[in-house]
Order: structure tokens, then sequence, then C-alpha cells
């Protein structure tokens, strides 16, 4: 008979095509997941899932049990938030996921304020550029740069976001500012990754530089920054982050851009007292940071 972890092994890895990532998603390592694949094998007495030069994929075997597979992980994971939802204590850990750098510099103030009145609560901060699910408790918190539409997630906007145009003072000595008539030819500019580039910023950038060389691409923004603030080019960043980077100057543009940053949480906990109180201490931290958020 296949128990949870059984479970747990099969969909992450069919979801996730190799063992590395699956890892990764179960927090465990590499050779962790491979002795419980074969486990997992060995205890059906069948191949679910099979390796390729590209990765796994699932067998007959495991097409047909994979909608079961999921309808157990559902309720396994319906019960647990349940059980966390009517979880009465101020204290544990929550999860909390939001990109690195508004972790950085405006999560990190709301933590502070948290562990003044609330000690026995410990926040577990994922940074990542990924939407992680609230509903499979990837995380018991998400903040994220612009609304976000999930089953069973009741959000709230929070506050607001700007970013600029940067450079160094040494770049707009030798290549001068950006006339936006131009269109950015004879500049170079420091952007993200094309996975990122539908995002509200990467798109207004993209539209007021498209002549301009990009000299970098990276999704750190704290590589961003520092590439900007060494000269590699004109940089397109959250101003709370990047004012505070010695030698970058910010570029005057005609009209202001803003994000709209959201915090969402899964229905089944958004009662739980130490949920709430964590909600609340980035709710405290975003209006306190508000003069670093939305800069003149």
């Amino acid at each position: 008979m296949l128990d949870w972890d059984d479970i747990h092994t099969f969909l992450a890895i069919a979801r996730h095509g190799s063992l590395s990532a699956a890892a990764r998603a179960l927090k465990v390592s590499q050779s962790t997941m491979s002795r419980r694949l074969d486990h997992l094998h060995g205890r059906v007495g069948a191949t679910l899932l099979e390796r390729t030069p590209t990765g796994f994929r699932l067998t007959a075997g495991g097409s047909a049990i994979l909608d079961q597979a999921t309808q157990m992980e559902d309720a396994a994971l319906a019960l647990e938030r349940t059980i966390a939802g009517d979880d009465q204590r101020l204290e544990g850990i929550v999860r909390v996921t939001a990109v690195e750098t508004f972790a950085a510099h405006i999560l990190t103030v709301g933590i502070a304020l948290l562990h003044a009145t609330h000690p026995g609560i410990s926040i577990e901060l994922i940074t990542d550029n990924r939407s992680l699910s609230l509903a499979r408790r990837e995380a018991d918190i998400a903040v994220r740069l612009g609304r976000f539409d999930a089953h069973e997630t009741i959000v709230r906007k929070i506050g607001d976001m700007a970013f600029g145009v940067y450079a160094s003072s040494g770049y707009l000595d030798r290549f001068g500012a950006p006339d936006r008539s131009t269109a950015g030819e004879g500049h170079r500019i420091v952007r993200v990754q094309d996975d990122l580039v539908d995002t509200p910023d990467a798109r207004w950038f993209s539209a007021r530089f498209p002549k301009a060389e990009v000299a970098l691409f990276a999704n750190s923004r704290e590589v961003q920054m520092r590439a900007v603030a060494q000269g590699v080019g004109l940089g397109f960043l959250p101003c709370y982050a990047a004012d505070t980077v010695d030698g970058l100057v910010r570029v005057p543009t005609s009209e202001p851009v803003m994000r709209e940053i959201w915090m969402g949480v899964h229905r089944d906990t958004r009662h739980a007292p130490r949920i709430q109180a964590v909600q609340m201490a980035i709710l405290e931290a975003v209006t306190q940071e508000t003069g670093r958020l939305r800069p003149r």
C-alpha cells in the first residue's frame, strides 16, 4: 500500500520532471529523492516514472494513477490547512514567500516588528521568483508585485512600489542622459531575462529603450543594481532598494512607474492567529516604509 511519502514523491517528480527539481520542492537531497523513487517502484512492483534524456515522464501506469494521486494530495492538504487554521497558538512557523529584494529591504522590517510582540512565531522566508502555491502549503502567505488570482485565496492590495531608471555617474559621463526621442540608441541597458520580460516594469523599460543594446540579462535585482552601479548600463530598478546603493543616480523620467503590492493567504488558514499576526506585521512594515516605496 502506498503511503503519503510515496504519493508526495510520485507527484513531485511528475510535476517537475527531474530528481533535482523535485528534491528542491520537497526540501530533500537529490540522493534521498532517488532512493524514494526506487522505494516507490519496489512497493508497487511497476515503473510509474521512467527516465528519458530530457527528464522523467509518466508511464502508462503512472498516467493511470495520476488523477487519484492528485485527489489524495488535495485531501491531505485540505486536512493540513484545516488543522493549521484551527491552531490558536501565537507561536510556530509561518512560511512567507516574496521576491528576494523586497524580502530583504521591507519584510525584514516586518519580522523585527513581529518579534517585538510575538517572539514565539518563527518566519520561514522563501525568496523566489516563482509563484509558490498556497493551496499546496508551499507557503502560508504570499507577497507579490501585482494582483494574483488563485483558487480559494484571499488577496488584498497593501501598497505601491515605484520604479525608476538608474545609472552610475561614470556611465552618464560616458554616454550622457538617455533621450526618449532616440529610443535608447547609443545606450546600454541591464534588464531581466526573458522569463520575466512580461512584468509591467520590464515591459515599460523595453518599450522606452527598444534600440538600446542589452549589456546584461539578470533576474536578480541585487545583481542588476550592482551592475548598474559599476557602469554596465542603465537599469530599471525599485526605488526603495536602488536609492540605498552608493554610486546609483536616478535619471528623471516623464512619468512615474508604479507596481502594486498584494498579499494573499489561503482561506482555510486566514483566521489562524499566528498567520494573522504575520500579515499585520507585513502590512505595518509596508505602511512604515511608504516613504521609501513611493519616493518623490
